[in-house]
């Protein structure tokens, strides 16, 4: 059995942390791991998870005491009253790398925790297909997919200011680069709107050594060619999340949200 895993916003230590403007606790323990239901124990994919090499999935980020900006809400949101920490449906036949992910609410005026407020995220599945009856342009006329909700959920942050949901890595679509959509609440208040984003290398070496992904084409955007956040390397990576691989059974991927007492006022 897996020990607890041990976290910091940004994978490094409490005096970085605190260097970094953050306060409040510096580490949390996630429990138990609860992924037993979505490893995949075919042999070709644990083969080809066995192989990754040290490193190849691991990503520091900045994870300064700063705002989040706004990206936009984009056509794939769908209102969902899901609360709930595990947003795979592999009863729905979903697949791919299983990915834990972690996000920290602070205040950026005191760099304290955010407790209570929501996370509602949203993301593709492996193949880069929304879920939900939503625009044709998010999972195009399939009514099945229509009626599922993978890749979606909201939690509660705790007394650090923490979330977690327990999902897989999403997949690419065409003009859009490997990204997760995220709205922070306070009440009914809608805070924050924004999009992470992950590193280039770790979405590449995904879709190219993972068997779930590796059948699809090489993925046509870029963090620097993304119609939403491209341009200046510089624009991306207050968004960008630190990512390692865990016992070469899963990615763990970890951000700090920062807000404001009033809606975020200033774009991505």
């Amino acid at each position: 059995m897996e020990s607890n895993l041990i976290i910091t916003p940004d994978q490094l230590s409490r005096r970085d942390l605190i260097s970094r403007g953050l306060k409040g606790a510096a580490v949390v323990g996630l429990g138990s791991l609860a992924f037993g239901g979505i490893l995949d124990d075919s042999p070709i994919v644990g083969r080809a998870m066995a192989n990754m090499p040290d490193g190849a999935l691991d990503f520091v980020a900045a994870e300064p005491c700063v705002i989040t900006c706004t990206a936009t809400l984009g056509p794939c949101y769908h209102s969902t009253v899901l609360t709930r920490r595990d947003i795979t449906e592999t009863n729905n036949g979903q697949v791919g790398l299983p990915t834990r992910l972690a996000f920290r609410v602070v205040n950026v005026d005191t760099c304290e925790p955010v407790t209570n407020a929501t996370v509602d995220i949203w993301h593709t599945n492996s193949a880069g297909v929304y879920s939900a009856p939503i625009s044709t342009f998010c999972n195009g006329t399939d009514p099945a997919v229509q009626t599922m909700r993978f890749g979606r959920g909201v939690q509660p942050t705790d007394a650090n200011g923490w979330v977690y949901f327990d999902t897989f890595y999403p997949g690419w679509y065409q003009g859009r680069v490997t990204h997760i959509h995220a709205t922070i609440r306070i009440g009914a208040t809608a805070m924050a709107t924004t999009q992470f984003f992950f590193a280039d290398r770790v979405s590449e070496f995904v879709y190219r050594s993972h068997p779930n992904y590796s059948n699809r084409p090489v993925r046509d955007t870029t963090n620097a060619t993304d119609n939403v956040i491209g341009g200046a390397v510089s624009r991306v990576l207050p968004y960008m999340m630190s990512t390692r691989l865990v016992n070469n059974k899963y990615l763990q991927a970890v951000k700090t949200i920062g807000i404001r007492t009033t809606a975020t006022t200033c774009a991505a």
